[in-house]
């Protein structure tokens, strides 16, 4: 019988360097933003300015499900704003870059906005309310249901660990924080098992949109410990996976990834 509990995973994690951070960001018009390093803060004081926002995070560790009641699940451990925004037009593309992502930590991607209402740099985390504006999950077990299926994640390993995001057509011009994150299910199974990797960047959006972001979803309240898409099996024929959080926002569409369409979908 194949294993899935912790064991197997003890066994490979001597093959898993890390886990994986946002480099880079990269807008439409070609214009690259970088990303924030936790190795910034020991090679020069202070640290760089920069739109993404800053983190304790220096062993790439994850936030689990009992603790997403606290504000580290917003933009990870102890963030801080940054204090510039990626400049970028709705409507747009980001192309967001992660240095590296272990093939054995499967599991949905997704993305958020929240307003600042004013600048970002001095955003309350919080305060800022989420909602979603891009989303996958699982897509299909491809003959390797043993080993988890075919997930968001293997998307993004395979198009060289970048993810693309589409800035809302009609999103209001403004400053927003865009958290971006990577969920991995491998010891989902057990409680407390699911490993949450979330990032946040602030953005400045211009354009001559005028939908509003009205309510979205505190950070706190985003996913419960025993949701479907947080406590779940994925080693097995799970014929189908719910994407944890809030519902897609009315003004957002989820953007087709490359190498997305060699799967056949499974879940939005």
């Amino acid at each position: 019988m194949w294993p899935t509990n912790r064991i197997y995973f003890l066994a490979i994690l001597p093959l898993v360097s890390a886990h994986g951070r946002i480099t880079n960001i990269t807008t439409s018009s070609g214009a690259v933003y970088t990303g924030w390093d936790p190795e910034m803060a020991l090679k020069s004081t202070p640290a760089p300015p920069l739109a993404a926002w800053t983190s304790s995070n220096l062993g790439n560790i994850y936030v689990s499900p009992s603790s997403f009641n606290t504000s580290n699940i917003t933009c990870h451990f102890d963030a801080t704003p940054g204090a510039l925004h990626v400049n970028t037009t709705a409507g747009d593309t980001l192309k967001l870059q992660w240095n590296e992502w272990p093939t054995s930590h499967k599991g949905p991607v997704l993305t958020y906005l929240a307003a600042c209402n004013g600048s970002c740099a001095n955003a309350a985390k919080d305060a800022l309310q989420w909602v979603k504006i891009d989303q996958l999950g699982w897509l299909n077990s491809s003959g390797w249901e043993m080993l988890g299926g075919t997930w968001a994640s293997d998307v993004l390993i395979a198009n060289h660990f970048t993810w693309t995001v589409k800035v809302p057509e009609d999103l209001a011009a403004g400053s927003y924080v865009l958290r971006h994150e990577i969920i991995a299910l491998h010891v989902a199974n057990e409680a407390d098992g699911a490993q949450a990797y979330p990032q946040c960047v602030n953005i400045k959006v211009e354009g001559a949109g005028n939908r509003q972001i009205n309510g979205g979803v505190l950070g706190t309240l985003l996913y419960g410990e025993k949701d479907k898409g947080i406590l779940v099996d994925i080693h097995g024929k799970i014929g189908g996976y719910e994407v944890p959080g809030p519902k897609m926002w009315s003004g957002a569409s989820n953007m087709k990834q490359p190498n997305e369409k060699r799967w056949s979908a499974g879940s939005s």
